[in-house]
């Protein structure tokens, strides 16, 4: 199983942590996607282009035991 965290700091200072810190991968996949989408996700995939031009894709299972991945330009790291 994943340790997953999901966080957003506040303009304020405060910090937004809407799972805690025990969030399995299932939580995080119905905090993006609810929990009334039919048929359900089995992921949420995260993808992103750095300013050095690297593809990240991080890959977040809807499940409370499998594992969380990140691939870096095609390659599982």
């Amino acid at each position: 199983m994943s340790k997953i965290s999901v966080a957003a700091p506040l303009v304020n200072g405060d910090l937004w942590d809407p799972l805690g810190q025990d969030a399995s991968c299932e939580d995080v996949v119905t905090l993006i996607c609810g929990d009334d989408l039919r048929p359900p996700p089995n992921s949420v995939v995260i993808k992103l282009t750095t300013d050095s031009g690297k593809q990240v894709e991080v890959w977040i299972p809807n499940s409370d035991s499998d594992t969380a991945s990140v691939r870096v330009d095609g390659k599982t790291i």
